[in-house]
């Protein structure tokens, strides 16, 4: 069982009465999740090991086989589960740098949003990439062999859309990457 299960538990139930339509702005009622405890574990089991079988989930959490099949089913069909990944390693695939571009956007029209947006998706070195509120507009990480590779990036960030300011900082180690969600941990 994971070990927060009861602390996730506490604040689902607690959140489910202050998520609601009605109460906040841009969640529509059909992304509101009502989730137990037996959910609750799945969903830590499954986030931890996606190559983990149906029959070991089932005796992990005292349900059948059936009844866990069921709920990941619907955990996929309702988005909850977005997709299953494996985890590689960077470094033993060559990439051992890590960067951190912080953009500012010369305008802030839908267009250029857009145009800005493609451009960044359409470049395979970037692993994340978000929209922020604050100082900057846009933060993106790249993943990179080297010093070079990071060059190369950026003349072709540079070279698709007209931005304001750009900033990079570079990763000199890691100290933790959370890929499951803390709170479903088990």
């Amino acid at each position: 069982m994971p070990h927060s299960a009861p602390i996730l538990a506490d604040l689902l139930t607690r959140n489910r009465y202050a998520l609601t339509a009605k109460s906040t702005p841009g969640i529509k009622e059909s992304d509101v999740h009502d989730f137990d405890l037996h959910d609750i574990k799945i969903l830590g089991i499954v986030q931890d090991n996606a190559n983990v079988t149906i029959k070991e989930v089932a005796e992990l959490v005292g349900l059948s086989q059936n009844a866990c099949w069921k709920r990941i089913k619907s955990f996929e069909d309702r988005g909850v589960i977005k997709r299953r990944v494996t985890v590689l390693n960077p470094s033993s695939l060559g990439f051992h740098l890590i960067a951190f571009v912080n953009v500012k956007a010369a305008e802030h029209s839908e267009e250029w949003n857009t145009t800005f947006q493609q451009a960044v998706l359409s470049i395979p070195q970037v692993i994340e990439f978000y929209r922020l509120a604050g100082s900057v507009d846009y933060i993106i990480k790249v993943l990179l062999p080297d010093i070079a590779g990071f060059d190369s990036f950026y003349k072709v960030l540079t070279s698709k859309v007209r931005l304001t300011e750009v900033s990079t900082s570079f990763a000199v180690g890691n100290i933790a990457i959370q890929a499951p969600f803390p709170c479903l941990c088990h």
